[in-house]
C-alpha cells in the first residue's frame, strides 16, 4: 500500500510518527510519505517526505497544501495525527475509496490551544475546537488511540469504527543501554521538554534546592534539554541562578530522538513533576517508557494514567510534585540505600523488555493498518 503519515502539530522525524509507525509500515514493504508542516523537505525514499514550512499559513492555506501533497502522492491510506490533517485528508479523498485513520493521541482543546485566546473567549473557543474534534472523528474510518483516557468519548460516540490501541513503547533500536553507576555524593539529574512552570520546571529546582540543604557535600549535575516557556523563563532563571554556584548546570535545545536518548543515558534517577490537573492526570506521558528502557527509577507526579496502566511502584514513585521536601528525601534515600536503587534499576529493565516495547505493540499495529487494505480491495 502507499500510506501517507499526516501532522500539522508534530515533526517529520517525530518519535511515533516516524521512527516507529512509518518504519514498521517500510519494513513490511509500504511505501511510506510523511507530510508535516515544520519544515521544508522534499525527500524521496521507501519513507518519503514532503513537508512544508507552515508558520505563516493561515488554516484553510495549510489545508490546500495537505491536499496538494496528498494529490501528488496518491496514497491508498491515510494516518492522521490531527483534526486539521483529518480535514484535508477527507477533502482529497471526496468521492475516492481511500481510509482515513485518526491517530488519537492529544486531547481537543488541548492547553496550549486555549492559551492562546483571551480570557472572556476562552469558553467560546473550547466548545470550538471540541467540535473540530469532534468531526475529524466522525469523517475518519478507524482509530488509533495512544492511551486509555483518550479513547473514552470516540468510543462511546463512535462505537461501531474500527480502532485499536497502541501506547508509546519505544523499540529496542532507540535505547541505548548504559549499566547503572549510582556514585556516592554524586547526583546526574536532567529534565527535559518545555520547560516551564505548568510542566514543572519549578518544582523540579525546588527540589534541587532542597537536596542542597539535606547535604552540601552532594555534588549535582543537571541537564536541561529543550526550551525555557518566555512568560515563565525569568522565574526559572531566578531559581537557576540561586543554584549555579552548588550545582553544574548544562543547557541543551530540543534533540533528535538518538541524540536526545545518548545525552539522557547517564542519568541516575529521572524525574516528571508536571502540575497535576485533569489533562495531565490524564494523559500518559511518552518519555517515561524511555526512561523505563533505559533501566532508572523514576518519580513522577501522581498522575492518574499512570496509575492505571504501569506497575509504578516497583521501580519509582508517584508524588505531589510540589512536595519539595518528600521528593529531595526518595531521591537521597535512593543515594543511602543502594540495593532499593539497583532493585528499581533492574524492575524497570524487566518490565521494560517483558512488556513495554515497541515490538509487543508492531503485530497488531501492523494488522490494523494493513486490514483497511482488505477492506479497499
Amino acid at each position: 500500500m502507499k500510506i501517507s503519515i499526516l501532522t500539522s502539530a508534530h515533526k517529520h522525524d517525530d518519535d511515533r510518527l516516524y521512527h516507529h509507525f512509518a518504519k514498521s509500515l517500510s519494513k513490511k514493504g509500504h511505501l511510506i510519505d510523511i507530510v508535516s508542516n515544520d519544515c521544508d523537505l522534499d525527500l524521496k525514499n521507501k519513507i518519503s517526505f514532503s513537508s512544508f514550512n507552515g508558520i505563516n499559513y493561515t488554516r484553510k492555506e495549510k489545508i490546500k497544501i495537505f491536499i496538494n501533497k496528498l494529490s501528488s502522492f496518491n496514497p491508498d491510506l491515510i494516518i492522521c495525527l490531527e483534526p486539521i490533517t483529518v480535514i484535508a485528508s477527507k477533502k482529497f479523498s471526496r468521492n475516492k475509496n481511500i481510509k482515513i485513520i485518526y491517530d488519537i493521541t492529544e486531547w481537543y482543546p488541548s492547553k496550549n490551544q486555549i492559551k492562546s485566546h483571551r480570557y472572556g473567549t476562552k469558553l467560546f473557543y473550547s466548545f470550538l475546537y471540541f467540535g473540530l474534534f469532534l468531526y475529524a472523528c466522525y469523517q475518519s474510518n478507524g482509530f488509533i488511540f495512544g492511551e486509555y483516557y483518550k479513547s473514552l468519548i470516540p468510543k462511546l460516540l463512535f462505537p461501531k469504527k474500527e480502532n485499536t490501541q497502541i501506547s508509546y513503547y519505544p523499540d529496542f533500536e532507540y535505547i541505548k543501554k548504559m549499566k547503572p553507576d549510582l556514585q556516592k555524593n554524586v547526583l546526574r539529574l536532567c529534565y527535559s521538554g518545555n520547560l516551564n512552570i505548568e510542566k514543572g520546571m519549578i518544582n523540579f529546582l525546588n527540589v534541587l534546592k532542597d537536596l542542597i540543604n539535606n547535604n552540601s557535600n552532594l555534588k549535582i549535575h543537571v541537564k536541561l534539554i529543550g526550551e525555557f516557556d518566555p512568560v515563565d523563563k525569568k522565574k526559572c532563571f531566578d531559581l537557576i541562578n540561586e543554584l549555579e554556584e552548588k550545582i553544574n548546570f548544562s543547557f541543551y535545545d530540543f534533540q533528535e530522538l538518538s541524540n536526545y536518548i545518548s545525552l539522557i543515558k547517564d542519568t541516575d534517577i529521572f524525574l516528571d513533576l508536571r502540575t497535576l490537573d485533569f489533562i495531565n492526570s490524564h494523559s500518559l506521558p511518552i518519555k517515561l517508557f524511555y526512561y523505563m528502557g533505559l533501566q532508572r527509577p523514576v518519580i513522577y507526579t501522581d498522575l492518574k494514567t499512570i496509575r492505571k496502566e504501569i506497575e509504578i511502584d516497583s521501580f519509582g514513585y508517584l508524588v505531589n510534585p510540589e512536595d519539595s521536601k518528600k521528593i529531595a528525601e526518595l531521591i537521597t534515600n535512593y543515594q543511602n540505600n543502594e540495593s532499593l536503587y539497583y532493585s528499581h534499576c533492574s524492575n524497570a529493565k524487566d518490565l521494560y523488555e517483558l512488556k513495554y516495547n515497541w515490538k509487543i505493540l508492531e503485530g497488531n499495529f501492523i494488522r490494523f493498518i494493513e486490514s483497511f487494505r482488505s477492506n479497499n480491495e
